[in-house]
């Protein structure tokens, strides 16, 4: 029986990844069944002013008919770059649409090569393909989207201790005039984005701003099997992560919308609404071979007076997905960090390494003495699942008797075997108990080394060089389907081998043998697992064989 729920928790922590990265339920979007609206107020030709949303809504009849201007028409021009260096980024800005066209992330590498550069953000040439397109909803695409702004300096450079400012200006005769000023930080990803638009027409008009993120894969492999790549919001205090094949044309999401982002298994691009409370999100897929998305942040209908100036505001953040640098550019961006079902025990662990980090300066050292702290945590538990097994072992051939003695009436088996427990004092799942106790461990402990950015690219020893990644030692020829050998892998189906053979036995020789193919599924199956991960379980288990010497050793 022991052996039999062995054998089912095995098989429940391989459905539990199947069913995590399969059937794990996502919200369902919901198409708004209104455009929420900023009331309107009353046309001031003869000074400009700002068109506040807190401004009472005047009656009908002293309204002014709202018209939709004429679109002037628009060309793709050539601009200017424009290039931002902080100690943090090197960003490129383009006149063209004011959009980004590159966003390198400095103190991060594409690949764990040490000539390699850094991480690159922006996947795209294509001028129509860029970020931070701003534009109105009922606007032609091009009519802002590739608008010839004009950038008041030809770049800039941001020193710690100090803040500066970019501006982008674009003005379309007898229809409106706008101004993009991004403000740069020397310690954080965030950057301020304020748009000021002001009406150059004789007739008041309304619409509703967006401001969009157009993203291609930020992972060249399109991300990790077991973490999400794709568009995310936070809406409701609920963090939604949409696949890309669950968006059915413009797939609209009601607000108010927190921040939209385009998420990665490790970096981020997003962005936060500020006083636009009364918002939506709409996501497109605009090439589905590619992946490419566009997330688009949609505001509310503003009516804009003749001569009257609107602001909007947006914080941008753009860099790693690390709890510290998302809460300095925003509080509620830390939900960002998604380690699901398992994220509170995940958390603390991720402390923990962080924490033994400072001292080690080495993550495969940490994962190790994280390995010996759970394990001592869990000795009392381990210890008398060892003694209960042990206790199994000796009753062997009383169940084997009871069994042969009433192996035509089951019922009647069924019970002699359970006043046999009872009369001795066994558990019969005891052994087993503490196993499955350690489940959640080891699922948040996988979340973490697939998911934190402080695993990524950290080297351990010797050909383990990146503990975020399956171990691969390299023979000088490849080896099909794998590269190079998986050796860490190897030890662990071996040292959990040795651990089988030195469990006590059920004397049956069936399930005995069924027991001893479980190090090479185990094998099989964490063969593709991070190498973080396969060094805590192999650590783990050469702790438990040295439990199970020093009880067997004490027994006899």
């Amino acid at each position: 029986m022991e052996k039999r729920v062995l054998i089912a928790i095995v098989l429940c922590i391989i459905v539990l990844v199947l069913w995590e990265k399969f059937f794990v339920p996502k919200r369902k979007p919901t198409v708004p069944t209104t455009t929420p609206e900023i009331e309107k107020t009353t046309p001031t030709p003869a000074k400009p002013e700002t068109v506040s949303p807190q401004q009472p809504q005047l009656p009908v009849s002293e309204t002014p008919p709202v018209s939709t201007p004429s679109f002037p028409p628009q060309t793709t021009h050539t601009g200017k770059d424009v290039v931002v260096e902080t100690p943090l980024y090197r960003a490129v800005f383009t006149e063209t649409g004011a959009r980004l066209k590159s966003f390198v992330l400095k103190n991060f590498k594409e690949t764990i090569d040490k000539n390699s550069p850094g991480k690159e953000l922006v996947k795209t040439n294509n001028i129509e393909e860029l970020p931070l397109p701003f534009n109105f909803a009922n606007n032609p695409v091009a009519a802002l989207n590739l608008a010839p702004y004009v950038a008041d300096q030809p770049s800039v450079k941001v020193s710690s201790g100090e803040t500066r400012t970019l501006t982008f200006r674009y003005q379309a005769p007898g229809w409106l005039r706008i101004s993009r000023q991004y403000q740069f930080y020397p310690d954080k990803y965030l950057i301020d984005l304020s748009i000021k638009v002001e009406n150059l027409s004789s007739q008041p008009w309304e619409n509703s701003p967006t401001l969009s993120l157009i993203n291609l894969p930020i992972s060249s492999s399109g991300g990790s099997r077991y973490s999400f790549q794709g568009p995310a919001l936070f809406a409701n205090n609920e963090l939604q992560e949409v696949k890309l094949k669950k968006i059915k044309g413009e797939t609209q999401f009601p607000g108010p919308i927190d921040w939209v982002a385009y998420t990665s298994q490790y970096f981020s691009m997003a962005l936060v609404p500020i006083d636009l409370a009364s918002n939506h999100s709409e996501l497109k897929v605009l090439d589905p071979g590619r992946q490419m998305v566009e997330t688009i942040l949609a505001g509310p209908k503003v009516t804009l007076q003749p001569g009257a100036q609107q602001e909007f505001r947006y914080k941008l953040y753009m860099g790693p997905k690390e709890e510290g640098y998302l809460k300095a550019a925003d509080p509620k961006l830390k939900y960002m960090i998604n380690y699901g079902w398992f994220d509170v025990i995940a958390q603390p662990l991720l402390k923990f390494l962080k924490l033994t980090h400072r001292f080690t300066h080495n993550y495969g050292v940490d994962i190790i003495l994280l390995t010996v702290l759970i394990k001592l945590l869990f000795w009392p538990l381990t210890h008398k699942s060892y003694v209960s097994m042990r206790q199994m072992k000796k009753l062997q051939p009383k169940m084997q008797k009871i069994r042969e003695k009433y192996k035509d009436d089951k019922e009647k088996m069924n019970q002699e075997i359970m006043q046999m427990y009872r009369t001795h004092k066994v558990n019969p799942v005891g052994g087993c108990l503490p196993m499955l106790l350690q489940i959640p461990v080891f699922f948040a402990l996988y979340r973490v080394l697939y998911s934190a950015l402080a695993i990524r690219h950290a080297p351990f020893m010797l050909w383990i060089n990146d503990l975020s990644a399956p171990d691969r030692l390299y023979m000088g020829f490849n080896i099909p389907h794998l590269g190079g050998l998986p050796v860490l892998t190897i030890l662990m189906g071996i040292s959990m081998f040795a651990q089988q053979k030195m469990s006590p036995t059920t004397g049956d020789p069936r399930q005995e043998k069924m027991m001893l193919m479980m190090p090479v599924v185990f094998t099989i199956f964490f063969v593709n697992f991070p190498s973080g991960l396969v060094l805590y379980w192999l650590v783990n288990n050469v702790l438990s064989i040295g439990q199970q010497y020093y009880i067997n050793k004490k027994a006899a």
